[in-house]
């Protein structure tokens, strides 16, 4: 009764809606928090080298945030070009046929990405920097056990990149128990079984997959044979490697130093495209790194011939006039020895 002195009817349908916004937008609020969308980053250039018309969005592009199981159904997206141009709205509905689910994409690419074809030797496949895993379906103890896995087999192979391990088959269950082999492990290696022994002595294998992948120096114009390398035309970003000790893996190893060859826009720098702008003389002391299945030494030397980074050059110990070795200049103060 006191309501109605001061509110009419109208006025009192009006107040209750007011009350029924106030609970909805209320509810809104906690579903967003609790529900909300995943943002995923999706990074494409605007050239991109390419040896082949069918590919895949993770071979183009960096893509990174959100779940496992959704970078996999964006990475897995195809691609069949006629023509050397890719548009934003093709890239963008082959996303919304993607199966990815509850994502907000932040796609970050210019209107058209062109591609070329390069007719020279290289190795293409290596220019994808995304690594996809296919353990999306592993449960929150799983992962943690994963990472420390992937962390585990870093330190067998003496590796300062990332590795990334998918587990193969149907069971992909990590064993409990100690690891026990492979006791070191070479960088590069794509799949190995790993061996654990639990409590009770028995043994159980995981067969895996291993996706290498460390920081590499990249072109970001074309650069000419005799050119030399300065910082603003050259980037550093994540790429898988199959070959580890080929590429340019920080700005220093390059900067300065002279192109011996013509390198493209996007490409990979690799150790034996450059030369030093001065050339490291005979008699210049050097540290002396040799490695072998996962495990590292180092110890002094002194140059015996005169060489540029990237030369193959006799060095011989400091300690030792007799041993002398062959070993792959790396920079001013580091030669890099390779034992098969």
């Amino acid at each position: 009764m006191i309501m109605k002195k001061f509110f009419t009817r109208p006025e009192l349908r009006a107040l209750r809606l007011f009350f029924v916004l106030i609970i909805l937008l209320s509810c809104e609020k906690n579903i967003y928090y609790v529900y909300a969308a995943q943002n995923i980053k999706i990074e494409i250039p605007e050239l991109i080298y390419i040896n082949k018309n069918n590919f895949t969005l993770g071979d183009i592009a960096k893509i990174s945030g959100g779940s496992r199981s959704n970078r996999k159904a964006l990475a897995e997206i195809n691609f069949n070009l006629n023509k050397n141009i890719l548009t934003r709205s093709e890239v963008l509905n082959a996303i919304n046929s993607s199966g990815a689910d509850d994502v907000q994409i932040q796609l970050y690419m210019p209107l058209n990405v062109k591609f070329e074809y390069p007719d020279y030797e290289g190795n293409f496949t290596e220019t994808a920097d995304i690594n996809v895993n296919e353990n999306y379906n592993l449960n929150d103890g799983d992962q943690n056990k994963l990472k420390e896995l992937e962390n585990t087999l870093k330190n067998l192979a003496s590796w300062n990149g990332n590795i990334e391990i998918s587990i193969n088959g149907n069971n992909n269950k990590i064993p409990a128990g100690k690891l026990i082999d492979p006791s070191s492990l070479i960088p590069g290696t794509p799949a190995v079984t790993l061996r654990f022994k639990d409590n009770s002595g028995k043994i159980k294998n995981l067969p895996v997959k291993l996706t290498w992948s460390q920081n590499v120096v990249f072109a970001t114009r074309n650069i000419k044979r005799g050119e030399k390398f300065l910082t603003g035309n050259l980037t550093v970003r994540p790429m898988i490697i199959n070959r580890p000790g080929v590429y340019a893996t920080n700005l220093n190893e390059v900067r300065g130093n002279i192109s011996n060859r013509n390198i493209k826009q996007g490409e990979a720098i690799m150790l034996n495209s450059f030369t030093s702008a001065n050339i490291i003389k005979k008699g210049q002391r050097v540290k002396i790194v040799a490695r072998f299945k996962g495990a590292k030494a180092e110890l002094d030397g002194i140059l015996m011939e005169d060489g540029a980074p990237g030369d193959v050059v006799k060095v011989r110990r400091s300690d030792n006039k007799q041993a002398i070795l062959q070993a792959r200049i790396i920079n001013l103060n580091l030669v890099e020895v390779e034992i098969r």
